[in-house]
């Protein structure tokens, strides 16, 4: 029996060590995902990590990807979406003469063509159309969703659903290198804009057939890759949280730190008056290093006011 009772303790004390940081963590934790992980590893191993389920993330990167994927840990998860809003970098690599059915190099091959006929001017002028605006179709391998369920769950069960169209718009691609059939490109891109696609798209365009074969997200809104830690490091150290970085340095907001008594109103649901120059937008409310909450700036009856629209840590003004 009493052995029993000091292995239940045991058990205790090894589930209560591993969320030593619940309650007010919170923090952007931009990771270098590896190759062959998805989003959701990773998620799952920051989780372990730092002991705590309340993780998520800014943005999906696919499997066959690497680079920056920006975490959310803590009360910062209720800001994902703004972050998902950030335009993104990428360096890829084109591979001409073969398509698949995930529109990258590890899937299924559909057509395949002989592409040492494309010249360097073909290529450059097929890039060309793809500066700018456009409509592009997300691949039947996505995380878009139809009906509630995702694409890739529905081509997996055999479903052919095709999505519909999105805006798009690509602000700078560059060709970095160029050995046949492979071309290295470098591209800045708003969000949602599909690096397989793309390169689906262009090698139609030349008639020669493409998928992408490797992809390097290499920033993400304000995150460099620069900025990122891999897993492994952040696992093997300690004191993981002081790789988290403030959750409003990822927003482009201006900052507001009010006293106590207006804060107060916010965390309760209140507009509050507002002193500052700025006449209207979205500001991010801070108190003793925390993201609190995010407001917008409004005028009512002649006077600007507060209001908050995301409570983030809704207990800290009793702490």
């Amino acid at each position: 029996m009493r052995d029993d009772l000091k292995a239940a303790n045991a058990r205790k004390a090894k589930k209560e060590s591993k969320r030593p940081y619940e309650g007010h963590l919170q923090g952007i934790l931009p990771v270098n995902k590896d190759v062959g992980l998805t989003s959701h590893d990773v998620v799952q191993r920051v989780r372990r990590i730092f002991g705590i389920r309340q993780v998520g993330h800014a943005g999906t990167l696919d499997p066959v990807a690497s680079g920056v994927l920006v975490v959310l840990v803590g009360s910062a998860t209720r800001i994902a979406q703004y972050l998902q809003e950030d335009d993104k970098e990428y360096h890829l690599t084109l591979y001409l003469g073969r398509e698949t059915d995930t529109q990258d190099i590890t899937g299924t091959t559909i057509d395949e063509a002989d592409p040492s006929g494309v010249t360097l001017q073909e290529l450059e002028s097929a890039i060309d159309r793809y500066r700018g605006s456009f409509l592009q179709v997300p691949p039947a391998y996505s995380a878009v969703k139809r009906g509630g369920q995702p694409l890739y769950r529905l081509a997996r069960q055999g479903q052919t659903v095709k999505a519909d169209p999105r805006k798009v718009t690509i602000y700078s691609i560059e060709m970095d290198g160029w050995d046949p059939p492979r071309a290295s490109l470098k591209v800045q891109c708003s969000k949602g804009t599909y690096m397989r696609t793309l390169c689906h798209d262009i090698g139609r365009d030349l008639e020669v057939f493409g998928c992408m074969e490797s992809l390097v997200r290499v920033r993400s809104g304000a995150f460099h890759i620069d900025d990122t830690i891999e897993l492994n490091k952040l696992r093997s150290g300690t004191a993981p949280e002081k790789w988290l970085l403030n959750a409003a340095s990822g927003l482009s907001f201006p900052e507001f730190e009010p006293e106590n008594a207006d804060l107060a109103g916010l965390l309760q649901g209140r507009p509050v008056f507002w002193s500052g120059d700025q006449l209207e937008g979205m500001v991010s409310v801070v108190k003793n290093g925390f993201l609190v909450a995010l407001a917008s700036v409004s005028e009512s009856e002649g006077k600007k006011v507060i209001e908050p629209r995301r409570i983030l840590e809704p207990d800290l003004i009793s702490m």
